[in-house]
């Protein structure tokens, strides 16, 4: 504001200045002569000019003062809202100057009560380490004990691992003693077979020996390799005694069908086979024996191959050869054997097609329902056996591309002369059965056949279509979808065939009842008869119930005193057992 008023006094002593010269000037031009008008003019312009700044310099002054008295105006808002904070400030200052000392006497409250914790902490403090140095004399002492009781514990642990380890060792004795002792008895009871004079009547196959002898040269193998991985690793127990097991089965197995074989064969082959029957049997026995002493079975399981191998050779010699049937021959002769089975199927197929559109005709009633439920289900069975032999045909045509190499089919055929003839054997026996079974029935519809033939003749499909599986087996990768395909359809014959035989008894008892209830033909006198004749008949079964209830009993009484007599029993339980025996029936 100072600094503008004086700009102001400056302005209008330099405005007073310049009029002052301005007058002195004009008076002294107007002293002048009149030439100097011009000069006059020249200065009024001059003064004009002045004025015109005069005016411009009195508004700025103007302007000057209103901006200054705004400036002002701001200055004593300044002032007002600094008083307005420092009045704030000062309440705020005041207030923290109480609050400053409201936490100051509590700071020294608060120190007060801390020193007094810190005392009580301290003793605490001292107390804790007097009860810490209890405690670890304490503990010092427990470590002690325990270190003590641990040692006692680790010779008790080595002694109880030493008991147990031979109680495991006792213990695996005892699974390989029991499991070894059970092989034995299946071998020697197939050896036993040599003495048994109702064996006799029990035959054998060359072939079938054959192939139960294939199991016994790999289970040899096995057994052999097992007792290495056991005496390796203990807990190959479990898989050392499966292998007994399976090696004693097939041993037996094979022991018992080559003895069966031998009734079949020549006396001099069958005496040869049966010695080496025998032999090998043995052979069996002395590897379980070696087995269970612990020691090596290698050469002795050698000596069993051999002898195995020298079966095999002998049953080989009793197989019927075909040295007459040339390469070429032998190739056609399957596939005309499989063509003819498929014929004679399809014919069969057709035989009771025919069969029962003729019943249908001439039968009503019951004895239609009976025939149109046996016909149908050996239709179903024909449908299910042409399945079969399709899906077989497959499958040997697969064996024969995998095993052929670079020969022939027929070369195959050749080199594999047994297998071809056991296929050949499988194949005329389920055409054989189809035709069998299409004659039985036939002769049961027209009431000249029995029920029974159709059931044995649908059993005699069943096991020749199985020999013809097991014959495709044989040389069949196990992973074959084929293979499966050819097992499903083998579950179809037999599904097929039990539907078969149970048409045949279902018609059976249903022909059977009709002929027992049918009494609309008799007479007085007749129905009489037949009364008393079936009273009689009552007595007599119930008479009969009786003696053989007597009987079970006496039977069952002798049974439990001579299990007594070898089991030790003593005279008071035989008189328990005498109680439990039926009593005698009463005469009537």
């Amino acid at each position: 504001m100072d600094r503008i008023e004086q700009e102001r006094k400056v302005i209008q002593e330099s405005l007073k200045q310049s009029a002052d010269q301005t007058s002195s000037q004009l008076a002294m031009t107007m002293a002048k002569n009149t030439d100097l008008q011009t000069d006059k003019e020249h200065l009024e312009n001059q003064l004009k000019m002045l004025e015109d700044t005069k005016s411009s310099l009195m508004n700025q002054l103007q302007a000057s003062e209103e901006e200054c008295s705004n400036l002002q105006t701001q200055l004593n808002e300044l002032e007002d809202e600094k008083r307005t904070q420092e009045t704030s400030l000062t309440g705020e200052i005041t207030t923290l100057q109480q609050q400053f000392t409201a936490l100051k006497i509590e700071k020294e409250s608060s120190d007060t009560e801390l020193d007094h914790q810190l005392q009580e902490l301290k003793t605490k403090l001292e107390q804790e380490m007097s009860d810490k140095k209890s405690l670890e004399q304490q503990l010092k002492q427990q470590i002690s004990d325990l270190e003590s009781r641990l040692s006692q514990s680790q010779s008790d642990k080595q002694n109880i691992e030493q008991k147990l380890s031979g109680d495991i060792d006792l213990i695996h004795k005892q699974l390989l003693d029991a499991s070894i002792k059970e092989g034995k008895v299946i071998i020697q009871d197939a050896l036993d077979q040599f003495q048994n004079p109702t064996h006799i009547a029990v035959k054998c196959t060359a072939e079938f020996l054959l192939m139960r002898t294939e199991p016994v040269l790999s289970s040899l193998e096995t057994i052999k390799g097992m007792q290495g991985k056991y005496n390796g690793d203990r807990t190959e127990l479990a898989n050392l005694v499966k292998t007994i097991t399976g090696f004693s089965h097939h041993f037996g197995d094979c022991v018992i069908h080559g003895i069966a074989t031998t009734h079949s064969a020549n006396l001099e082959a069958g005496e040869e086979l049966g010695n080496a029957c025998r032999e090998a049997g043995e052979s069996g026995l002395k590897v379980l024996d070696t087995l269970g002493q612990g020691a090596s079975i290698e050469s002795d399981v050698n000596h069993a191959v051999q002898c195995v191998k020298k079966m095999i050779t002998l049953a080989e010699d009793l197989v019927p050869k075909s040295v007459e049937i040339k390469e070429k021959e032998i190739g056609d002769l399957v596939d005309t054997e499989m063509q003819s089975t498929t014929s004679a199927i399809e014919m069969a197929a057709r035989r009771i097609a025919e069969m029962l559109e003729k019943t249908r005709e001439a039968t009503s009633g019951v004895e239609l329902k009976v025939n149109e439920s046996i016909l149908d289900s050996c239709t179903s069975l024909m449908h299910a056996i042409r399945i079969l032999i399709e899906r077989s045909r497959d499958l040997q045509k697969e064996i024969v591309a995998q095993g052929r190499g670079t020969s022939t089919e027929k070369e195959f055929y050749k080199k594999n002369h047994r297998w071809t003839e056991g296929l050949l054997s499988a194949a005329k026996a389920v055409g054989w059965g189809a035709t069998a079974l299409m004659e039985a029935a036939d002769k049961v519809v027209r009431g000249e056949g029995k029920f029974e033939e159709l059931i044995v003749c649908s059993n005699e499909i069943a096991a020749s279509t199985a020999q013809l599986v097991v014959a495709s087996k044989v040389k069949a990768d196990r992973r074959s979808k084929k293979l499966t395909s050819l097992s499903e359809a083998s579950k179809g014959v037999t599904e097929n065939t039990g539907k078969v035989v149970g048409s045949a008894r279902e018609g059976s008892q249903i022909i059977e009842e009709r002929g027992l209830m049918d009494f609309s033909k008799l007479s007085l006198m007749q129905t009489k008869k037949n009364e008393m004749q079936s009273q009689v008949r009552v007595l007599e079964l119930e008479k009969e119930l009786e003696t053989e209830r007597y009987k079970l009993g006496e039977i069952r009484k002798k049974h439990y005193q001579l299990a007594g007599a070898s089991e030790g029993w003593d005279e008071e339980e035989d008189q328990e057992c005498d109680t439990e025996s039926p009593r005698q029936p009463t005469k009537k």
